[in-house]
């Protein structure tokens, strides 16, 4: 089956081009990652050893940077090539890969056999980590064949790949069999991976939980401060198309009993036009973050990059997008490891440990739509004392867990060790 998938990516790459290329004219992509993507490098290999650690995207991004410092602590001569699939998250990453020395980004080559041959020549990777749910056929099945050793970390298996494995479990196994050693981040990851490839299938804690707090911009922090002052503030992060539908009219419920401030960020900045249309709709005054902020403006909506932790430390309260929609849910867990509470849809499908956790301890809560988001809020707004106290146990969950983490990173570390010592040599 694998050959038949071979021959099927071969056939169709003058249509695979015309995508990639197509993506270029809607802003996706540029023609610097559509060469990435066809095995073309952009940059000069450093001399020395690499590893190649691959995530999709932003969240998968951060923890994969939590693992490059671990690995440069204890290999500090080794270089690391980290590549991601989206123009985004190479936005959002790029100032901190440029503070590891020795760590470099490339766009992810796109699974093909001749494009990834000319991938893994020029890169010569030693040991490859993955993360999550990036599962390439034809990617492993070179890496495979090369010998070199490669790792499935923070794995994760929705429902909805589950059932489509399912139909072809013998190809999933006879891929998922070629890897070094696959980690799952939940017990629910682990039983699902375990039911394709049980020898190789180890169970870890999410990688996410050891992630530092996302940065902040402290002047602008000190700005939305003073126009914030004496407000409640409600952020909703990550959110999708008819999502802000909702929280704009979770907004208008509370706007009658508060003096409050909803700030929206978008997964996709390439919306904010759309939403902006929303509140236009609505006849909400509201303001763009890249313009000079309206005092007395209803709703903010933040249309540039990597500014998320910052207005979380401004909210009271969080919601946490692709959750209220079919989507599966984004990482709820960064507003609790900023001590906030956090709101989320049902949509949940991509999170459900952590989810399951979080709930347990009394600092996330399920909403289904604008009267449930308008009916916990008004609950805490109205009452400090318990939302300061599920402010402190967010905290003290944040601390703990990002400790237990860390060890769980440490422990394998040892896995790297006992690949690298022939390849690295000593630490």
């Amino acid at each position: 089956m694998l050959n038949i998938y071979k021959t099927l990516i071969l056939l169709f790459v003058p249509l695979i081009k015309i995508y990639f290329y197509a993506r270029c004219l809607c802003g996706k992509d540029k023609i610097v990652s559509v060469r990435n993507h066809f095995g073309v490098p952009t940059i000069k290999r450093p001399k020395g050893k690499v590893i190649w650690i691959h995530a999709a995207s932003i969240g998968e991004s951060s923890a994969a940077l939590t693992y490059i410092a671990h690995i440069k602590k204890q290999f500090p001569d080794v270089n690391v090539l980290l590549t991601t699939i989206t123009v985004t998250s190479a936005e959002v990453l790029a100032p901190k890969i440029a503070k590891i020395k020795g760590c470099f980004h490339q766009f992810a080559v796109a699974d093909n056999p001749f494009w990834i041959e000319k991938f893994l020549n020029y890169w010569q990777p030693r040991v490859s980590f993955f993360l999550e749910s990036e599962i390439w056929p034809n990617t492993i099945d070179a890496l495979h064949k090369r010998k070199i050793q490669f790792f499935l970390l923070n794995a994760r298996l929705s429902p909805r790949s589950l059932k489509k494995w399912k139909r072809a479990k013998r190809f999933f196994t006879s891929i998922l069999e070629k890897f070094t050693a696959i980690l799952a981040q939940s017990d629910i990851d682990f039983q699902r991976f375990t039911s394709f490839s049980p020898k190789n299938t180890k169970r870890m804690d999410n990688l996410k939980y050891a992630n530092d707090p996302l940065p902040c911009n402290n002047d602008l922090l000190k700005i939305f401060q003073k126009i914030c002052v004496g407000k409640k503030v409600f952020v909703a992060v990550s959110t999708h198309e008819k999502e802000e539908e909702i929280i704009q009219e979770a907004h208008k419920k509370l706007k009658a009993n508060f003096d409050m401030v909803t700030i929206i960020i978008p997964r996709h900045l390439t919306r904010v036009k759309k939403i902006c249309e929303i509140f236009q709709k609505h006849n909400v005054t509201f303001s763009l973050r890249s313009e000079n902020p309206i005092k007395n403006s209803e709703v903010f909506c933040v249309d540039t990059f990597g500014e998320i932790g910052t207005f979380i430390r401004l909210a009271d309260l969080c919601f946490v997008g692709g959750s209220l929609i079919p989507v599966g849910g984004h990482n709820i867990y960064e507003p609790v490891a900023l001590g906030k509470p956090v709101l989320h849809g049902p949509f949940m499908a991509n999170a459900l440990a952590v989810r399951d956790f979080l709930h347990q301890k009394q600092v996330a809560f399920e909403v289904k739509n604008a009267a449930d988001i308008s009916e916990i809020c008004t609950n805490l707004f109205s009452d400090s004392a318990k939302l300061k106290s599920i402010c402190q146990r967010a905290r003290k969950i944040s601390t703990n867990k990002a400790l237990q983490q860390i060890d769980n990173v440490v422990q394998l570390s040892k896995i790297l060790r006992s690949t690298c010592s022939s390849r690295f040599g000593k630490s």
